[in-house]
């Protein structure tokens, strides 16, 4: 975005141009730099202080300023569609102050273990009945928000079996966070789909049918695509995540035109570990030689520019099902706190990767960011090379 200059009037009487405020999904984030972020669209706008002051006291209704210069900004926030014309002033709650450092852009939480399905390469492995509670969830929601948090990412088990999930529901469109509902999506149908709050919900396909439903379960296949055209129809963006395995190697031509046929916005594709139920599995497990290249068809990055340096993991926290807080959900069983402790002081206590650290001196190395750490722990050593990353890229043949 355009940093704002110039002086602008301190209050809306002082000014001649016509009354702006901020759209209802747009709200000014101050991480490592000042921001504005959409949540509908996933923007997200590095902008100067000026301009923060600018968005913030928009916040509360403000004139327009008079420069052509100030003029050209506002004219940029109302295309782009951050700012909208207002015929009064229209007081809003804004949760601004300056993020961590680096700041915890992207939430994982672990609603529930519960689940309707038991697929074959679950990392989590055996679900259960935890879960937590709606005041829990509330809490972590809000303090996530005023650390200037960007996406709450809403995961099990199956987040739709938590017993208080539509209170969850309810309670998360009002936060100015872009909340993505991770789900296999069996269990959403037309009414369902109508119902969701979340901008955003990501559906588990993993290959066509006779490979998706080896993994997960009969019929589910089915039931997932069904899911994503009841999603589409009600107006909602639906991304797509492929776990890579021996079954589904031969169908990526025909996946691929599956889920662009779709809608998906995004196509996430990545290989699992042998952990959880896979360990129990490992005839579905690939090599890294074999998967790298399948990942080269990923589209619609979700990563928003990162802070330079750090390796995977620099902005992500995982809130488990049982109030645990660890890195990432694949290192559940390596707590580094609880939620009675707060995200804040949680993400104070993980310790973030340089890039300077890791065995990897390649010229993709700033791109991939070392890949996954927990898969690259699994080939070798923490700090080692992500195989899966170093085939994708061509580092290895």
């Amino acid at each position: 975005m355009t940093a704002r200059g110039g002086d602008h009037p301190p209050d809306h009487e002082a000014a001649t141009g016509p009354l702006v405020k901020l759209t209802p999904d747009c709200s000014p984030k101050h991480l490592e730099e000042p921001c504005v972020y959409n949540r509908s669209t996933d923007e997200l706008y590095i902008i100067n202080s000026e301009a923060l002051t600018f968005l913030e006291k928009c916040g509360r209704g403000a004139m327009a300023p008079d420069s052509d210069e100030d003029r050209a900004f506002v004219d940029f926030c109302l295309e782009e569609g951050v700012l909208e014309t207002a015929d009064e002033l229209a007081p809003r709650a804004l949760h601004l102050r300056q993020s961590p450092v680096p700041s915890l852009r992207y939430l994982l939480l672990h609603i529930t273990d519960r689940c309707n399905l038991k697929c074959r390469h679950c990392f989590l492995g055996e679900g259960g009945s935890r879960e937590l509670s709606l005041p829990e969830v509330v809490a972590i929601a809000d303090q996530f928000e005023t650390m200037q948090g960007l996406r709450l990412l809403i995961s099990g088990g199956e987040p739709l079996l938590h017993r208080s999930f539509w209170e969850v529901n309810d309670y998360l469109r009002r936060k100015d966070l872009r909340v993505v509902l991770l789900t296999n999506g069996t269990l959403i149908d037309e009414e369902t789909a109508r119902r969701l709050s979340a901008q955003e919900v990501q559906i588990s396909l993993d290959g066509m049918r006779e490979a998706h439903d080896h993994l997960r379960g009969w019929g589910s296949f089915e039931r997932s695509v069904a899911a994503i055209r009841h999603l589409t129809a009600a107006g909602v963006e639906v991304s797509v995540a492929t776990m890579i395995h021996r079954r589904n190697l031969d169908n990526f031509d025909m996946l691929e035109e599956l889920v662009r046929d779709l809608g998906a916005r995004e196509w996430s594709i990545d290989l699992p570990s042998a952990v959880g139920r896979l360990a129990d599995n490992t005839e579905l497990l690939v090599d890294p030689r074999s998967a790298g290249p399948f990942l080269r068809r990923s589209y619609g990055g979700a990563i928003h520019e990162p802070l330079a340096g750090f390796a995977c993991g620099a902005h992500l926290m995982a809130v488990m099902a049982d109030g645990n807080v660890a890195r990432c959900g694949f290192y559940a069983d390596e707590a580094i706190g609880s939620i009675e402790e707060g995200p804040e002081a949680c993400w104070q206590k993980i310790a973030k990767t340089p890039l300077s650290e890791l065995e990897c001196n390649c010229q993709f190395v700033e791109e991939c960011r070392g890949g996954c750490r927990f898969r690259a722990h699994g080939y070798n050593k923490l700090n080692g090379a992500d195989l899966c990353q170093c085939y994708r890229y061509g580092v290895l043949k």
